[in-house]
């Protein structure tokens, strides 16, 4: 049995209330636009609490954009790792550039710069663009990982330091005591505002994601995963009964 409780957890959290804002403003892109508009619910920006964390400094992880709880008195405590996705999936990726110049660089027919690689060049070309994914999605994969198993463990230890209390087993805790979910909100409107217009490459990825997801929950990384468009953030509190 876990030593760490709940309410000693949430005093964790909550002493990072500096960091406690609306999702108006967690959820804008480098372009202050906010996903989730005109919405004043709060939740813990956790990227500011990681850049805000001295051990974390030196090499700064990736973490899902916000964190959220919610006690449940005949239960697990559940933790929300949340993230948004402001993309324009219109743009190409990584990926979708290997795609275009593997097709220049294997078309017969062309007559141009790509005809100065040799066989071998061309190969190592296609085995790169078998091998490298979604660079959005591997993202998406990576953060709520190393959200549970770096980020949030460092940020404890960071609390017991700075308030001189003893360290408990908080990764036992979050394996033992936490109902763990990955929330992910992602915009598939491009600048026209035309819904859809990308929809074969949002539907992959959320594939893509699902395959994953899924297989962090077999082992026992996350519990949940949703994904949802930005507009469905108040349908997602409705769902999951969290209050203002």
């Amino acid at each position: 049995m876990c030593d760490l409780s709940d309410e000693e957890f949430v005093d964790f959290i909550k002493y990072h209330k500096k960091f406690f804002k609306k999702v108006e403003d967690i959820s804008k892109n480098d372009n202050g636009e906010p996903l989730i508009p005109n919405n004043d619910f709060k939740l813990y920006s956790l990227d500011e609490m990681c850049w805000d964390c001295k051990l974390l400094q030196e090499n700064t992880p990736k973490t899902t954009d916000a964190l959220f709880y919610k006690p449940n008195p005949n239960g697990k405590l559940s933790l929300y790792l949340i993230e948004f996705k402001f993309h324009n999936f219109n743009d190409p990726n990584a990926k979708d550039m290997l795609d275009v110049i593997s097709m220049k660089v294997n078309d017969k027919k062309s007559k141009n710069k790509y005809d100065c690689l040799s066989r071998e060049d061309k190969k190592y070309l296609k085995k790169i663009n078998n091998y490298y994914g979604d660079d959005v999605e591997f993202g998406l994969i990576l953060k709520p990982i190393e959200s549970i198993n770096v980020v949030i463990p460092t940020l404890y230890e960071q609390y017991c330091i700075d308030n001189g209390c003893s360290q408990k087993d908080i990764r036992k805790y979050l394996q033992e005591n936490v109902e763990k979910n990955i929330i992910v909100f992602v915009s598939h409107y491009d600048d026209n505002d035309e819904p859809d217009k990308p929809k074969e490459r949002l539907q992959t990825m959320d594939i893509g994601l699902n395959e994953n997801y899924e297989r962090l929950e077999q082992g026992k990384i996350i519990d949940n995963h949703k994904i949802y468009a930005g507009y469905q953030f108040n349908y997602f509190l409705l769902c999951e009964r969290l209050s203002r």
